[in-house]
């Protein structure tokens, strides 16, 4: 298992579960600071992109992972939901169980789970400015009269 990037909100309990287990040492690596290129390499040669997160804001990398056709074991959260849409699996955040069963799956040859996933992943598509500004827009046009209001008052 490769960690990729910074490190992450509430990651105490894992980390310090890799560093007391010689085993986890060996099985996992960790990159804080890797190049693009080196990432996407990365993530080409996987059987899957793991995203456990407990609060997000987009989701940069489900959708870096999925444009590169690599499926996604992620956090069920709204904003990777949005970015993701049907094609990635989505599990609690907090299920140590639900997540070792599905990265245990997804590590097998002819996992039936990650074959699914990567049947929904064809018909997947980046989102767009377009889109994202077509569901923005209106929020903004009904902020800006209470915006005025408050302006003027």
């Amino acid at each position: 298992m490769v960690l990729v990037g910074r490190r992450g909100w509430k990651n105490k309990a894992i980390l310090g579960s890799i560093r007391r287990s010689p085993l986890l040492q060996s099985l996992v690596e960790e990159h804080t600071h890797l190049p693009d290129a080196a990432v996407a390499r990365l993530l080409a040669g996987a059987c899957a992109s793991l995203y456990p997160s407990f609060a997000e804001g987009f989701g940069l990398p489900v959708a870096e992972a999925l444009a590169l056709g690599v499926p996604v074991l992620c956090s069920d959260l709204p904003a990777l939901r949005e970015v993701g849409r049907e094609a990635p699996e989505y599990l609690d955040p907090e299920d140590l169980t639900g997540w070792e069963d599905a990265i245990l799956d997804y590590a097998r040859k002819r996992s039936p789970r990650r074959q699914a996933q990567l049947t929904r992943l064809a018909a997947w598509r980046a989102p767009s400015w377009e889109e994202h500004f077509r569901k923005l827009q209106p929020l903004i046009d009904a902020a800006l009269p209470e915006v005025a209001r408050r302006q003027r008052a």
